[in-house]
């Protein structure tokens, strides 16, 4: 009787050390009744011992963990040790200490044992069936495969390599093994060398043992996937030995012919185990050696700037070949953008749409779920089928399969990663497969092969995965919606319905069943929303004498949505290729990629947007701060402007950078840091040894460049002025003006300008928490498409920006545009404050800078500017309509001028993104149909004249033809292009300063309703305002152009309005409103980060968050099983728990249930 469980049981392998791990967890079974303690803790611990150890080798490590709650030191270890040396006293003594240190006694319902075992490498027969390993070995010529049963591979690759080596007339029968000649010869062979094979195989001591004896080879081994980089043994040493290469993966030998084949290179120097493809170009010690003069005679060294170039290429000083320009470009040059020439390629291409269906039968520790696949259906698209509806395509073969076994996965991957070989490009793609379907394809390749995934990851979420040529991506970074919305967005017909499906009776005992319909609960419709939950039902009902047949049904479904996805990926791709020019799943990852890739193919013009450079415009070069701090003092001294590293880029002088130059006067500033040029007075021993950074030179060599560098500066009639770090040093000890002026600069004391800083989202938050109509109505409106309104009308930087740093800062900034660093001090009486700020990981808006950090919802004691003023990064757009409503500029710290590019209504030209937006508002308006009210030609004619008025777009008259499809993606590309230029990478593709003028313009256009809203306003969330209207006071227009407001109500038709609103805090608020269309009341409630299915809606919803704010009661407890991904990459549901409570922590409330901004001179007086 086993008297443990096996709680945890994971493979992993280790590629660097080329070495397989795997842990196992277990738990002591509880002990039975009338059984004696000490006795069965010591059964257990034997039994797991030896499950632990079972199957390894006598030399594979072991160790063990011990771990337990009531630890309060950690959990323990035994060490690593070989599994012939485990003992159970060992394993006892270590718990037994470990619970003495801990103070409690040993409870087996909280106490796991855990065996992590490596298995030590050891050549034996063949392995299991690795992609990478046996397919490149029987495909790559230069490499012999062995083919053995028996544990002589390394005998038997090394006979057939001797054979190789001397050219044996009966190469081909040892090779092929033809009348057992390789088995004898390799019998023969570890006679004569007086090896032992080992049972598990050979390793370093048997291959030792044969190069002792092969005095006229040399052996040496190679480590598979590295390219013949590591090399796990090499023999004899000897020049005119002939080798024998062998290559060693999972305990198996094959022979290498070939090295170049074998490592698919042009050339492979053996010497220093390094492929490459130009044999020019190999970097190696020992090859240096053996060619100095014929490199010497390919290379030399620039006279003008001392720069190593190709003798026969042709150099100019102060050049490089920049990646990003596509060209030969000065040094010191800024980048651009770059317009996009390629376009979509359709050659060799495989689409592969996938859905999985899995059980969750398997629970593990603490309650989770685990996920086991056991369907996969997939649907292949190569570019010969794309446009067919043919089952089978002579290119792809049976384009629709059905895996429904066991292991699913490993049938599936293997089909993925055989069509690698026959297609130049697979993509395959999964609806929300970064979150569900992708992992376990992760852990396949983790576990069960030897292929190195490019992951692009957010968090446990695979947005893309890469082997190669094969790339996974999910349809829901496209297009957000589930899959059952997407026949409809699409358009694409009624005979694609996503139906129901009892996912919990997916189990093991029903595999076959055959009957009525499951009950409601194996559907899980408290997981459902609440209209589809009623929906659910009244189809269960009517249909429950239907016969529910499992492996027909299960399958059925998973084929519905294989084919929902298919069809939507493959006309959404078709659409965007057709306006776009771009395909969305080969040249892109994402929605907002490919939108920043359709423009950048279409209409971005070169040299228009800049690119950051990566450490920002100041202190790109790597420079020290004494350095610095001697150029500014030179600055003052001098009264002159040096351009040097805390400013911006290096100045470039005769193809050289310097540390500091002023064009006006010809003079260059070079500060010789002592360690870094030699100094002769600071470092007088030890002058010619090599340098431990830099083992190539010397502090002679530093030296000598050094007073090279500065002759030729001489020569070339440039005013030099030079200085060594210790005689600068002195200066600031003797001089306190110095000391005192150069610590207190503002290059010194400021750190750059982060734009990334100036990057802030929408304006979010609550008011009031409770109102209720007394007098006038509750309006609700939303700025019609704002973010297409500002790529369209707004300004945008272009170009790069002119840095000023402190008192260079301009002394005005009504005519600068761009961004500013600042000090600035709020006013006191401002309802709605302007500038945002990030404290507690929320976006503020404050008029006390300690009050909000503080989230003080009492009243406001600072009185200092110190205490209330902000400092921050912004767009200089919001800064001076901060500055008009009563804003105090106390410091300017930086600015980064910017040339701007909008659009002018009254010439139609200029915009940075204008043309973009009109094409596809033009798309979409196309796509959308005729209006209602269009019936004949003129209705119809005058209705294209009055959008072209309105919206300066041209819509044709034939192509206004209802495509829903269409429509969904205009809309989409409309309202995701922005946001890639706020992503972190490509830095080629992005500019982030744009991305804040898009949110900042956003947040001045809500703030203009709120400026004259007043105290009116209850709620504001980016683009809309919920706020009280009355009879004489300023309403809000409403219209049905880009950037004017609209009615959020008017579905509802016209006299429709809120009457009673509760919030809870940002994003978290329900109200009651007065349907005209249906002539009753009705609640809307929403929550960020609470689900609001049927379940969660019982216990969050109007009633319960008006009666938490009126009269405080205790938090809600919301219950939910969610999916969750493990670091294991298994996926699992989960039961978890969320606290739903209202939260103040963005403005101060008051008991009437009213709000001011933190800092609020009321906020003193209440």
């Amino acid at each position: 009787m086993e008297k443990f469980v096996i709680a945890k049981d994971f493979v992993r392998k280790v590629r660097r050390f080329n070495l397989t791990g795997r842990t196992l967890e277990f738990k002591i079974k509880p002990i039975p009744s009338g059984s004696e303690l000490v006795s069965w803790i010591r059964d257990a611990i034997n039994q797991v011992i030896a499950k632990g150890i079972e199957g390894l080798h006598p030399e594979d490590q072991v160790a063990f963990s011990f771990c337990c709650k009531q630890f309060s030191r950690g959990e323990g270890w035994l060490k690593f040790r070989a599994a012939r040396d485990v003992t159970y006293d060992d394993v006892w003594k270590v718990i037994s200490d470990i619970y003495q240190s801990n103070s409690s006694g040993l409870n087996t319902e909280t106490f796991c044992l855990g065996v992590t075992s490596v298995k030590m490498p050891a050549g034996r027969g063949r392995g299991r069936n690795y992609n990478s390993y046996n397919e490149e070995c029987a495909k790559r010529s230069g490499i012999i495969s062995i083919n053995n049963k028996d544990n002589m591979c390394l005998p038997r690759a090394l006979v057939v390599a001797i054979a190789f080596a001397t050219k044996d007339p009966e190469y081909n029968k040892i090779r092929k093994d033809t009348g057992k000649i390789q088995r004898d010869k390799a019998i023969e062979l570890t006679k004569n060398a007086a090896v032992t094979i080992p049972a598990a195989g050979c390793g370093i001591p048997e291959l030792q043992q044969f190069q002792r004896h092969l005095t006229g080879f040399k052996i040496v081994v190679y480590k598979y996937g590295t390219k013949g980089r590591d090399v796990i043994f090499k023999g004899a040493e000897e020049a005119e030995a002939p080798s024998l290469n062998l290559l060693y993966h999972e305990g198996h030998y094959n022979v290498v012919t070939s090295l170049t084949s074998a490592f698919l290179c042009r050339y492979y120097c053996e010497t220093c185990h390094i492929p490459c493809d130009h044999k020019e170009r190999h970097r190696g010690q020992t090859c240096y050696n053996n060619h100095l003069q014929s490199l010497c005679q390919k290379i030399r060294r620039c006279e003008e700037c001392f720069k190593v170039v190709q003798s026969d290429r042709k150099h100019t000083c102060g050049e490089i070949y920049c990646k990003i320009c596509r060209k030969h470009t000065p040094a010191d040059h800024l980048c651009y953008m770059q317009p996009d020439v390629g376009k979509p390629k359709a050659e060799d291409l495989l689409f592969c749409f996938y859905d999985l269906e899995t059980r969750q039968e398997k629970q593990l520790e603490g309650g989770a779920r685990l996920h086991e696949p056991n369907l996969c259906v997939f649907k292949q698209c190569c570019n010969t089928c794309l446009n067919s509806t043919s089952e089978i395509c002579k290119k792809c073969g049976v384009r629709l399969q059905v895996l429904r076994c066991n292991d699913p996965i490993s049938r599936f991957m293997e089909f993925i990663l055989g069509q690698r070989k026959i297609f130049k490009q697979v993509v395959v793609i999964a609806h929300n497969g970064q979150a569900f379907d992708h992992q376990f394809m992760l852990k396949y390749i983790l576990t069960a092969t030897d292929l190195k995934p490019e992951l692009i990851m957010r968090g446990t979420k695979i947005i893309m995965m890469s082997l190669g040529n094969v790339k996974f991506l999910d349809s829901l970074n496209y297009f957000p919606l589930s899959l059952s919305k997407l026949p409809r967005a699409f358009g694409l017909g009624a005979g694609f319905k996503k139906g129901y499906f009892p996912y919990l009776f997916n189990t093991t005992a029903n595999t076959n069943y055959v009957g009525p319909l499951p009950p409601v609960e194996y559907y899980d419709p408290d997981n459902m929303k609440e209209d589809d939950r009623i929906k659910f039902l009244e189809c269960h009902e009517q249909n429950k004498t239907d016969t529910f047949d499992m492996q027909k049904d299960l399958v059925a479904y998973c084929i519905s949505d294989v084919e929902i996805l298919t069809a939507a990926c493959l006309k959404f791709r078709q659409q965007m290729i057709e306006t776009g020019n771009v395909c969305p799943f080969t040249e892109a990852c994402t929605i907002a990629s490919t939108c920043n890739k359709v423009y950048r193919r279409n209409f971005l013009q070169p040299n228009t947007i800049g690119i950051i450079p990566k450490g920002g415009y100041r202190w790109r070069d790597n420079q020290s701060k004494v350095a610095i701090q001697w150029l500014v003092w030179m600055e003052k001294e001098q009264n002159i402007n040096i351009v040097c590293a805390a400013k911006q880029q290096e100045a470039r002088v005769a193809g050289v950078k310097v540390d500091g130059y002023c064009a006006e006067t010809n003079q260059v500033f070079e500060f010789h840091g002592c360690y870094y040029h030699g100094c002769p007075a600071c470092f007088k021993n030890g002058r010619d040894e090599p340098l431990r950074d830099d083992p190539t030179q010397t502090l002679n060599t530093r030296y000598e460049a050094t007073v090279a560098k500065t002759e030729r500066l001489r020569d070339l009639g440039h005013h030099l002025i030079q200085i060594w770090e210790c005689e600068f040093r002195r200066q600031l000890q003797q001089n306190a003006e110095i000391c005192s002026y150069v610590e207190n600069h503002p290059l010194l004391v400021n750190t750059p300008l982060n734009p990334r800083d100036a990057f802030f989202g929408g304006r979010t938050g609550n008011t009031y928490e409770y109102y209720k109509c007394k007098d006038g109505k509750i309006k609700y409106v939303d700025v019609c498409s704002l973010y297409l309104w500002v790529c369209k009308y707004g300004k945008f930087p272009t170009g790069h920006p002119k840095v000023y740093v402190g008192e260079e800062c301009p002394p005005a900034i009504n005519n600068v545009e761009g961004l500013i660093k600042c000090k600035i001090l709020p006013p006191q009486n401002l309802y709605h404050p302007i500038l945002p700020a990030k404290m507690n990981n929320k976006l503020m808006f404050v008029l006390c800078r300690t009050c909000g950090e503080k989230m003080n919802q009492g009243k406001c004691h600072h009185h200092t500017e110190e205490e209330r003023a902000l400092t921050g990064t912004g767009v200089i757009d919001e800064v001076k309509k901060a500055l008009e409503m009563g804003y105090r500029m106390l410091k300017v710290h930086e600015v980064w001028s910017y040339e701007i590019d909008q659009f002018d209504k009254a010439t139609k030209k200029g915009g940075l993104f204008t043309a973009m937006m009109n094409k596809f508002v033009a798309v979409k308006q196309q796509a959308s149909g005729w209006p209602q009210h269009c019936r004949t030609d003129e209705e119809k004619n005058r209705y294209i004249e009055e959008f072209l008025e309105r919206e300066d777009v041209k819509l044709e008259f034939a192509e206004i033809v209802e495509n829903p499809g269409l429509r969904s993606l205009a809309k989409l590309i409309l309202n995701s292009f922005w946001g890639k230029d706020e992503s972190y990478d490509p830095l080629t593709t992005v500019n982030v300063t744009i991305a804040a003028y898009v949110t900042t313009q956003a947040r001045l256009k809500l703030y203009s309703y709120l400026e004259k809203l007043g105290d009116r306003v209850l709620y504001y969330d980016t683009d809309s305002v919920i706020y009280v209207s009355r009879e004489g006071e300023w309403d809000v227009p409403t219209g049905s152009c880009l950037g004017e407001m609209t009615d959020e109500l008017e579905g509802y038709e016209a006299g429709s309005h809120i009457k009673e609103f509760v919030s809870g805090g940002p994003k978290n608020y329900a109200y009651k409103f007065f349907a005209a269309k249906d002539n009753e009341e009705k609640v809307t409630c929403k929550v960020k980060g609470i689900s609001l299915n049927y379940a969660a809606s019982q216990l969050v919803n109007f009633d319960t968050i008006k009666e938490m704010i009126l009269s405080p009661t205790e938090p809600v407890y919301i219950t939910s099983k969610n999916i969750r991904r493990t670091k294991e990459h298994e996926v699992v549901t989960r039961e978890e728990t969320k606290i739903y409570k209202p939260l103040w922590t963005k403005r101060c409330f008051l008991d009437d249930h009213s709000s001011y901004p933190y800092g609020h001179k009321r906020c003193r007086t209440e």
